[in-house]
Parts: C-alpha cells; structure tokens; sequence
C-alpha cells in the first residue's frame, strides 16, 4: 500500500515530503522509488512549516508526515498557521498498529481528533484497497476553491500490504490551486459595477483569495480600468503593485495608519478574497458600518460574518475581477473617481515622505525601517520576501513595497514560522531567491534548521532583526500596562546568532552600523547556499501595529 500512496502522490508532481523521520521504512522506500525527495527537518513543526511555504508558493500540496504517536500529535499542533492561510497542506501520518490498541501501548495516542479543528478535511483509511482514492480525496479537499489543510491518518500496518488497485496516479485537471474556479454571476458583477460607479469614494481591499487565485494581471486591469485605488490585507500584499499610484497599502492591525484612515473615508467598499477578519480590520475597529459593502468570495461563509453586506457573490477573485474589467470596459459611461484616486494618492505621497524622516538610527541601535529599505534595495522584484508574524509582519506589512505577484509570505500567525516556511518556499521557486525576516525571538524557535538548510543546499537569506528581546510584547506591556517591565517574558539573551550560522556551516555575518548593511546583504546573497545576517536594530523602535492606544508615526 506504500507504493500505491507514493505513486499517487508522484501523480499530482509532487517533488518533496517533509518530515521528521521515524520508523515507518516502507513508505519512505516507496517515495524514494517514486523519485520524491525526502526532507528530514530538526522537528514535525519545521516540517509543516516547509511543507505550508512550499505550498503557498508551488500553488499545490505541501506533503508532511508524523510518525503515529507524539509525532503526528506534533504535526497537529503545527497545522493552524496552514489554516489560517488557506494554505494546501496535506498531513499524511502514520497511526499505531490496529492489533495494539487500547493495550497501553508505548506512544499509543487518538490523534485523529487532534485535527479535527485545525483541518478542513480529516479522515482515516481503513483498508488498503482505497489507499489511491483517499488520496485524490485528500488532494481535491486541500486544492478546492475554499483551500486549506487536510489531514489522512494511515494506520502503520496497512503500510506494508498489498494495496490490489489500480485507481494509481494523479486525477485529470485536479490537483492544484484554481484547477477548478467558481464562475461569477454576471448579473450580479454589472450590479456591483453600477455602485461603485455610483460612489464618491470607492475602495477596493484584495486579500489572500486574490493572490491564491493568482489574480495579479486581472487586478492591476481593474484598477485601471475603474481608476479604484486598491488596498490590501496582509495576506493580500502583492495584490497589485503597491508602487501603483492607485496603490494604497496594507490595511489592519499590520499596517500603514494612512491606509487605514483612507478606507474610513470610503463610501463603498469592494472586498475581493478576504474574510474582514480581526488582523484585516484591526480587530474590527476599523470602520466598515456605515458604507456599501460589496463581497466576492469562494466562501459562503464568509458573507455578513463580520459586516453587513450590501451585495454577496460567490466567484474565484480572477474570474470576478477579469468579468468586471470587461463589463466596464463595454459601458464607457461609468463614472471613474479620478479626484478621489488622485487625493488618496498625494496622502500616500506625504506618508511615504514621513516614513522616509522616520528611518533616522535611534540611541540603542539601528531603526528597523532602516533594514525594509536596504532589503529593498538589494532583492530583486520577483524575488520572495517571507515575514514572520509580529513586529516583523508590521514592519514588512508596512514599509516594504512590493511588486505584484506571489512574492510575499508571511507567518499567519505562529511565531517562529518563517525560517522553515522560507525553506520551503525556496525549494517551490529554486529560481528566485528567497529571504526570510525574523526577529531573535523568531528564529530560536527552529534555528536547528539551518542544519536542513545546509544538508539540503537551501540557498535561503535569513535576516534577523535582533533587539535581545519580544519586542513586541515590550511595546504593549508599555502601553497596556502603564510601562510595567517584565524582563523574564521580554528580555533576550545576548546570542552570537552569525558565529552560531557558522558553527553550522551557514554564511554568517553580523551589522551594527547602518552604511553596512546594503554590503552585508549582497555578500549573503553572493554566498549562494543558505546565509544568515544578525543585524542591531533599536528596541525603542515601535513597530505600525494598529492596537488601543498605539502611537501610529506611519
């Protein structure tokens, strides 16, 4: 039966399964003999991890496995990130013999529940003969037009046996993200169409569906062709190219204030491929009540969740917004809101010259806008910036503008995510160049890995902004709790982290002072495997989180 679930998995071009190893030899035999390379991280978590970055930039299943006991429970816990995400990754573990259940057996643990909440699809095969068609199962439900993680549990005894099938190998036009789409209803569209040409102050917000759906050229057409400016969410960054003047930013709890506070000046509201959940919206305070909100989404749950809706359509974003740029295109007598986009684009205009006057070097060290430029600077349009979630989301969120196009990742939420997120990442594109940004916090949670990086040949740039400490929660114990310290839960440590990358034969290298960074950065990039540049920066410096009681420079 390992040899069925190999080929089929080899079926959909699957390149690489991640994993932390552990007995179980017959499906690892079987993925060799398929030609899948076989990636042992340093834990189940960096594992998922990988297999989510891979996913989100692949555009189709990121395969990891848990051995059956405490490593497919370690598996579950890393799964809400993908969640969160909607991020295609495939949970193939292992369970214990059928014969040694509920006999106290060593590591004998009910993980199938364990996934219940953190999956979209969550099964057990219960006989050999349906090892292939459980996998195109798992497969469609991971890439599907609503996509997420899924979760199929083997027990370990069927491994070995004969699975007399032949339903073997990938199923036709399945497999990947956007195989199949949700055609829009037309009539609908040209009714959104009419509202928004009836507005004053229109405002699109793409979020992860638009970039899921791969729906950059289709954006970047419908803004022009309504003249709507366009912001994002923080999974929507590189929605359109945010150097775009109808380009306004990221909006929420990781964003720039200006944006913010032109989506309250809006009237009506286009929402694409976002849920309006708590980290788009900053926790729901910024203000949608009160204008017409218009929703497109392959979700049906998403619609009146959060806001009411004025008008709900269920579509595939590039689908939708290929449809509204034709259907606006044939009626030339739309409105367009060139004094509103021209406005909103002097307002980005004057942000981007405080940001620029915000970028000075602080008493403690280098301030943190100072990196987002010189990585800027250095990478190139197409390469991927990936983001670990915190202090790090909101300055990358914010300050590093990007081109359109699947060229930003970030953490969804789980701290520590992005050095094995980026690797993977790195493995799906291995034409680009891939960095992952971190904090010290950040990457103590899987700085093993580099030892991944270094077998794999990972050519992975991890930049770490180290200020000795979770900034973060420095900043709102400050602001919260009326500058109340806490050092054992913020304070860091002082790490070598360049002569720890070395140790690990990892290109290391450390900067303090602002002129060496551009150098620093190209030397790692120069480097060619996998680098590492442990850079200074301020711990005064506040990051643009949009929290009660914030103070928001940009």
């Amino acid at each position: 039966m390992a040899e069925a679930i190999a080929k089929t998995i080899h079926g959909y071009g699957t390149e690489y399964y991640f994993c932390l190893t552990g007995g179980d030899h017959d499906f690892w035999i079987a993925l060799q003999d398929e030609g899948i390379r076989i990636v042992n991280c340093r834990s189940e978590a960096s594992a998922a991890y990988m297999a989510d970055g891979y996913a989100r930039v692949a555009g189709r299943p990121g395969f990891v496995y848990g051995q059956r006991g405490p490593g497919a429970a370690n598996v579950a816990a890393s799964m809400p990130d993908a969640l969160w995400a909607h991020s295609p990754v495939i949970a193939l573990t292992s369970s214990i013999f059928r014969r040694s259940r509920d006999r106290f057996e060593y590591q004998d643990v009910d993980t199938l529940p364990m996934y219940q909440s953190v999956t979209r699809w969550n099964r057990e095969l219960h006989v050999p003969q349906r090892a292939a068609e459980m996998v195109h199962a798992a497969v469609n439900a991971a890439t599907g037009p609503v996509p997420g993680p899924v979760h199929l549990e083997v027990p370990a005894d069927l491994l070995p046996q004969d699975a007399q099938q032949t339903r073997i190998g990938g199923a036709t036009g399945t497999g990947a993200l956007n195989s199949l789409r949700i055609v829009p209803d037309r009539g609908k569209l040209a009714e959104a169409l009419a509202l928004l040409g009836q507005a004053e102050r229109p405002l699109i917000i793409a979020g992860n569906g638009v970039v899921s759906s791969r729906a950059f050229e289709a954006m970047a057409a419908f803004a022009a062709a309504s003249g709507i400016p366009v912001a994002t969410t923080t999974g929507g960054k590189g929605a359109i190219d945010e150097r775009d003047p109808l380009s306004v930013g990221v909006i929420g709890r990781y964003s720039r204030k200006v944006s913010n506070e032109i989506l309250a000046d809006a009237d009506v509201v286009l929402a694409i491929g976002t849920r309006l959940g708590g980290l788009a919206t900053a926790g729901w305070t910024v203000k949608l009540d009160g204008k017409t909100l218009l929703q497109i989404d392959t979700n049906p749950e998403v619609f009146g969740r959060n806001y009411d809706t004025g008008m709900s359509i269920l579509a595939d974003a590039r689908l939708a917004l290929e449809t509204l740029t034709e259907l606006r295109s044939a009626d030339a007598g739309i409105p367009r809101p060139d004094a509103w986009a021209k406005a909103v684009a002097e307002r980005i205009d004057a942000w981007r010259e405080v940001e620029r006057d915000n970028r000075k070097p602080l008493a403690d060290g280098m301030h943190p806008a100072a990196v987002i430029a010189a990585l800027r600077e250095v990478m190139a349009e197409d390469d991927i910036l990936a983001a670990d979630t915190g202090a790090i989301a909101a300055w990358a969120g914010a300050l590093f503008p990007i081109a359109a196009g699947h060229n930003f990742i970030r953490s969804a939420g789980s701290l520590g995510w992005v050095v094995p997120g980026a690797m993977g990442a790195a493995l799906a594109a291995p034409e680009r160049r891939t960095v992952a940004l971190t904090g010290d916090g950040g990457l103590l949670y899987h700085i093993g890995d580099l030892e991944t990086a270094v077998r794999m040949n990972i050519p992975v740039v991890i930049v770490v902004m180290n200020n000795c400490a979770f900034g973060s929660e420095d900043h709102l114990l400050k602001h919260r709790w009326g500058g109340r310290k806490i050092p054992e839960i913020v304070d860091f440590h002082d790490v070598d982290f360049a002569a720890m990358a070395r140790s690990f034969g990892v290109h290391g290298a450390t900067v303090t002072e602002e002129e060496d960074l551009v150098p620093a950065l190209r030397a790692a990039y120069a480097a060619g495997g996998p680098a590492l540049v442990d850079i200074r920066i301020s711990k005064e410096a506040e990051a643009p989180h949009d929290f009660p009681g914030s103070p928001r420079i940009v």
